[in-house]
C-alpha cells in the first residue's frame, strides 16, 4: 500500500495538544464526571484534524458553493430538531452529547470569506458581506451573540484586508456611527444586563454580578502556585458558575496559580505566533487571509474568555479554546487546524510523518 508523506507543524500541534491536555487535568478536578466524554471529544477532534490535513484543500475550494449553502441549513437545525437549554436554541441533542451547529460550521465560513475576498467576481465586495450577513443574523437569533462576535471578527479581518489603513478607519468609524445607536434595539435584555454589570458588579452581588465577584475571587485566590488539583474552594464548592466552560481559566488559575496562567498563556502565544508565521509564509492569497482569520478568531476567543475571567470584559459565553469542556468547540478546532496544515504544507519546510 503506498504511504502518504504529510507535512506536520509540529510547533502548530503540541501547543494545542498541551493545552487540551491541560483542560482535561482541569477537568478532572472540577468536572470529573465530565472527562470520559472530553476526552472522547478531542480524539474525535483529533481524527477530523488528521482528515482535513490529509485532504487537499482545493477540493474544498472547488465545493465552496455547496459547503455554503450546507452549512446554512445546518445552522437552521435546531429550529425544528434542537433542544431548548437556558432560553436559547442552539444544540441538536444525541442522547448524552450535544452538537452545537454554529461552532463546527465556522471553519467552513472562514474559508468561504476568504475565498470571496480573494476571487475576481463581480461586485465581490457585496457578495462577502451577504455572505456573513446570512449566517450571522441565524446565529444571533438562536440567540449567541458570543458567536457571531467570534464569526464576525475572523470576518471582519478577511473584509478589510482588500483595503487600505485609512480606508479601514473610514469604514469603522462609520460602520460604528451607524450600527451603535440600533445596539440597544436588538440586545436581548440579559444581554443589556451583562454589559451594566461588567461596568460595576458589585451593583448586585448576589444576582448579576455574582460569576464576575466569584471568578475574580478564584482566579486571586490561586496567588502564585495555586491551592492544588482538587482543592481550589472557589470551583470545588461550587461558588463559581460554569467552572469548566466559561471560567475554566478562573478554576485553573486557582488550583494551578500564577505558573499554571502564564502556562496558558505561553502556550497561547506559540500556537498564535505560529499561525500568524504561516499566514506570512503562504504564497497564495487565499491562504494568507485564511490564516489571518484563524489568527484574529482565536485571539478574539482568548482575549474575551481571560478578560471575563479576571473582569476585564463583560461576559459573553465565549468558551477559552482547547481548554473549555465542549465536543463542538474541539471539533470545529480540529477542522480549523487540519484546514490550516492542509493550506500551508506545500510552503512550510518543518518535520513529517508518515500515515500509511
Amino acid at each position: 500500500m503506498d504511504r502518504i508523506n504529510i507535512k506536520i507543524d509540529w510547533w502548530l500541534i503540541i501547543p494545542a495538544l498541551l493545552l487540551a491536555i491541560l483542560g482535561l487535568v482541569v477537568l478532572r478536578s472540577v468536572a470529573p464526571d465530565l472527562v470520559v466524554y472530553q476526552t472522547v471529544f478531542l480524539s474525535v477532534a483529533v481524527i477530523a484534524f488528521i482528515f482535513f490535513a490529509i485532504l487537499d484543500y482545493q477540493i474544498l475550494v472547488a465545493l465552496h458553493l455547496p459547503i455554503y449553502i450546507t452549512s446554512l441549513i445546518f445552522l437552521l437545525t435546531p429550529f425544528i430538531f434542537g433542544s431548548h437549554s437556558r432560553g436559547a436554541l442552539r444544540w441538536l441533542q444525541f442522547g448524552q452529547v450535544s452538537l452545537q451547529p454554529s461552532e463546527i460550521i465556522k471553519p467552513f465560513l472562514l474559508l468561504t470569506f476568504a475565498l470571496l475576498a480573494t476571487s475576481s467576481y463581480p461586485k465581490k465586495g457585496l457578495w462577502l458581506i451577504l455572505s456573513f450577513i446570512l449566517p450571522a443574523i441565524i446565529i444571533f437569533f438562536q440567540p449567541d451573540l458570543g458567536t457571531t462576535l467570534v464569526l464576525g471578527i475572523g470576518w471582519l479581518t478577511i473584509f478589510f484586508s482588500q483595503f487600505s489603513l485609512r480606508r479601514i478607519f473610514f469604514l469603522s468609524l462609520t460602520a460604528t456611527i451607524i450600527l451603535l445607536p440600533l445596539t440597544g434595539m436588538f440586545l436581548k435584555g440579559y444581554q443589556k444586563d451583562r454589559l451594566l454589570t461588567f461596568i460595576n458588579p458589585y451593583q448586585d452581588p448576589l444576582g448579576k454580578g455574582y460569576q464576575v465577584i466569584q471568578s475574580v475571587i478564584a482566579v486571586g485566590s490561586g496567588q502564585f502556585f495555586g491551592r492544588g488539583l482538587g482543592h481550589g474552594t472557589q470551583s470545588q464548592l461550587r461558588f463559581l458558575p460554569e467552572r469548566h466552560t466559561d471560567f475554566i481559566f478562573a478554576s485553573l488559575s486557582e488550583e494551578l496559580g500564577f505558573v499554571g496562567a502564564g502556562l496558558v498563556l505561553i502556550l497561547f502565544v506559540a500556537l498564535l505566533r505560529r499561525i500568524y508565521h504561516l499566514s506570512q509564509a503562504a504564497t497564495q492569497p487565499l491562504v494568507t487571509l485564511y490564516c489571518l482569520g484563524v489568527l484574529t478568531l482565536l485571539t478574539f476567543q482568548v482575549f474575551i474568555n481571560i478578560g471575563m475571567n479576571i473582569g476585564l470584559a463583560p461576559i459573553t459565553g465565549i468558551t477559552l479554546p482547547f481548554l473549555s469542556y465542549g465536543g463542538s468547540s474541539l471539533l470545529s478546532l480540529g477542522i480549523t487546524l487540519g484546514l490550516v496544515t492542509s493550506m500551508t504544507r506545500h510552503t512550510t519546510s518543518d518535520s513529517s510523518f508518515q500515515i500509511s
